[in-house]
């Protein structure tokens, strides 16, 4: 009788739990499979996940970037202008006006504090413009009074390096968002090029000794201020636009009595890759 006890009781709960559990695999396909009449349901169930979720971890409202270093191709075109301080044979000088120039380069981000602040360097090829306005009696053996003023322009080649830090905003717009761009350049020169090289005043004045001795130092250091706006094509690609500003903090003459110093003002166009 025991034995028949047990056996009951054993095919009583296999019965019991045979009509539990699909009962249990029905609630749990509910959960997990929610309906949606259309993918316009699903995109705003999914919306509000995000806006839940950034709201119970504080989540900035941006989109994080695709990579940890981030590349860019830029190209800026610039107005391109210098300040000068003379003494001695240089107290007349003056500068003399301004130009428009062209940079070209790569930009490379590299992303240090939560995804939004990055490091920021490159490589870029910018050509800027020294000129000035010349006394006419500057060079000249003996002073010979009403002389006509010259003037003196240069084109400067350098390959830049910025060491810059970039601070990204939250969106301002769909797939847009803001930035910042602070620090340091080095100008590392390539070439200096003299136009009108025949009435060109301190070009003449350079072949005095019959072979070109030259006027502009190897290297300049400045500071770059920067900001724009970046507009997401897809996960990986973006346009930037933006404006920036350099302004030279060491004199690009080799001779120390005169003082020029380069400012750039630039309108920057990128493409992330």
């Amino acid at each position: 009788m025991q034995k028949v006890a047990v056996a009951g009781l054993m095919l009583g709960c296999v019965l019991s739990l045979g009509t539990l559990l699909p009962a249990e695999a029905q609630v749990r396909r509910k959960i997990v499979k929610p309906k949606f009449s259309s993918q316009s349901d699903v995109d705003r169930a999914n919306a509000e996940y995000l806006r839940e979720r950034q709201a119970r971890n504080g989540n900035p409202d941006y989109q994080n970037p695709a990579r940890l270093i981030e590349m860019t191709f830029r190209v800026a075109p610039s107005i391109s202008f210098n300040t000068v301080e003379g003494s001695g044979a240089y107290s007349q000088f003056d500068a003399n006006g301004m130009g428009a120039r062209m940079s070209i380069g790569p930009s490379l981000d590299y992303f240090f504090f939560k995804d939004r602040y990055a490091f920021g360097t490159g490589l870029w090829y910018t050509v800027k413009r020294s000129a000035f306005t010349v006394p006419g009696s500057f060079g000249q053996e003996r002073f010979v009074p009403n002389r006509p003023t010259g003037e003196s322009v240069y084109n400067l080649q350098y390959l830049q390096i910025p060491l810059t830090v970039k601070m990204y905003a939250n969106n301002i717009g769909p797939n847009l968002r803001g930035y910042v761009q602070c620090g340091g350049l080095m100008d590392i020169k390539l070439a200096e090029k003299a136009l009108d090289r025949t009435t060109n005043a301190l070009y003449k004045y350079a072949m005095a000794s019959g072979t070109y001795e030259r006027q502009y130092t190897l290297l300049d250091l400045g500071v770059l201020l920067s900001a724009g706006v970046q507009y997401k094509l897809n996960t990986v690609n973006a346009l930037n636009f933006g404006l920036s500003y350099q302004r030279g903090l060491t004199s690009v003459m080799r001779d120390a009595n005169l003082d020029a110093r380069n400012n750039t003002v630039a309108v920057e166009l990128g493409f992330k890759f």
